[in-house]
């Protein structure tokens, strides 16, 4: 069985030697993502070598994601690690970083004392602590009453979901990673955190090409400011995250299945991945299953249209990190089946391969009425496989390309099983290639048929004009 949804695994402490990608690969991982948020280069290097070294060893192709840290908030040192804040007290947050005490901290953005107005929201921890301003008037800092307490630990995050902050999305230190990213030259995707619009976005893609770097970007939508400009997002970007941590901190809890339901609805309209993470299985992080709750999420995720479903922590500081990709490829395994009975098709009415689109939408009408077990797409820039992964077909996707870059980025699309194979000339090559590779592969018989999608002139990108139904051997 092909599972057509892909699951990306965050590499960390619990799961970076190379054995370890190498189960993760094994479990059902197709793309890896370094959160550079946390760690050193000399780590993050060895995540890089570790996944190609999974990728040799494992004879298919894996993908690989940066996500930049963005402008994250997070509270200064704190004496001893971390301190109780009780319900009602008072605590100040001072510009000058200082070791923290229960009556005072600092945060790592001085900027916020210069924001922050009376009544405005300061959330810690994941929204576990709240704050509220009750005089930003001091010089130098903000004096806030404790509205929810707890034990605050030194660098949790910082969250102000109502005041405004005139910061980049792109950090100095983003951009010194853009230059490291570049260097490598091993990334498929670069994931931009905070994003709130398509400048943003803008100014990342202007960073990379004058590094020299070529890789697609994931926008994280994780602001409400983000909700606001989407379309604007989704135009600049080339796949798009839900990142419900950050999002259900910054908006009302309740509408963050809204958002995620409306997000993945745009990116099927407009031919985009879409990503859907965060706390997806949360319990494994610590033990052995998820809860029946987790379980459902991801299976939900499915039926919302999400090309992928990722794991965090589970993965990064998690107990085990290949059995939460093992349950994760068989919860969306297991409701492959529905979702294929009840999927209701989406036109694709906002992207820019138009023709491809209308092919694609062409092949699942001949897919429900042929006896057809897979659809091949020879692809250079991978934009014909990626929309005919958005029409969700009910059969494999195998997508040939010559380009190895072209190769991974494919980890990402929905339903696809990139090939790599060698450029060539006439037609009658690529049904021959497309049907022993289908049958290589275990998703075609001999005798059995498949569509196979060119174009003429092959090899020219964006010239995909012919369908053929194509009986193997």
């Amino acid at each position: 069985m092909v599972i057509r949804t892909k699951i990306v695994a965050t590499i960390g402490p619990a799961c970076g030697e190379p054995a370890q990608v190498g189960a993760l690969a094994q479990a059902g991982c197709d793309v890896f993502r370094i959160n550079f948020s946390h760690g050193t280069d000399e780590e993050r290097l060895a995540y890089l070598q570790a996944v190609r070294q999974a990728e040799a060893d494992l004879g298919a192709p894996l993908a690989i994601m940066a996500d930049l840290c963005g402008p994250k908030i997070r509270v200064g040192t704190i004496t001893g690690g971390s301190v109780l804040l009780a319900e009602g007290q008072q605590v100040a947050i001072q510009r000058a970083a200082i070791e923290g005490q229960a009556d005072r901290v600092s945060v790592t953005l001085e900027e916020l004392i210069d924001a922050a107005a009376a009544g405005d929201a300061v959330l810690m921890d994941d929204g576990r602590i709240q704050l509220e301003v009750v005089d930003p008037s001091p010089a130098d800092e903000i004096v806030c009453r404790v509205v929810r307490g707890g034990v605050l630990a030194s660098g949790k995050g910082v969250n102000l979901p109502h005041t405004k902050l005139k910061l980049s999305s792109l950090t100095d230190k983003d951009r010194r990673d853009v230059a490291w990213i570049a260097e490598q030259g091993e990334f498929d995707y670069v994931a931009m955190s905070f994003v709130r619009t398509a400048s943003d976005l803008q100014t990342l893609r202007k960073a990379l090409a004058e590094a020299g770097c070529a890789v697609q970007i994931v926008a994280k939508i994780e602001k409400p400011e983000a909700l606001d400009n989407l379309q604007d997002i989704l135009e600049a970007a080339d796949a798009l995250m839900v990142a419900r941590g950050d999002l259900g901190v910054e908006m009302d809890l309740p509408e963050v299945p809204v958002a995620q339901k409306r997000i993945s609805r745009l990116c099927q309209a407009a031919g985009k991945p879409c990503i859907i993470a965060t706390q997806m299985l949360e319990s494994m992080t610590h033990g052995e299953t998820p809860t029946r709750a987790e379980v459902s999420d991801v299976a939900n995720a499915v039926l919302d249209h999400a090309d992928a479903v990722m794991l965090s922590g589970e993965t990064a500081v998690g107990k085990n990190p290949a059995a939460a990709v093992r349950m994760m490829n068989g919860i969306v395994a297991s409701i492959q089946a529905f979702h294929d009975e009840t999927y209701t098709p989406t036109a694709i009415t906002h992207a820019a391969a138009r023709q491809e689109a209308a092919l694609a939408a062409a092949v699942r009408e001949i897919v429900a009425v042929e006896a057809v077990e897979a659809v091949a797409v020879f692809t250079i820039s991978g934009r014909t496989a990626l929309m005919f992964a958005k029409n969700r077909l009910p059969v494999p996707i195998l997508a040939l390309t010559p380009r190895e870059e072209t190769l991974r980025r494919m980890c990402l699309y929905y339903g696809c099983e990139p090939a790599l194979v060698p450029t060539v000339e006439h037609t009658r090559e690529i049904l021959a290639l497309a049907g022993r590779l289908a049958v290589q592969r275990g998703i075609a018989k001999v005798g059995s048929k498949i569509v196979v999608i060119s174009g003429r002139p092959i090899g020219k990108p964006g010239a995909t004009n012919t369908l053929a139904i194509h009986t193997v051997g």
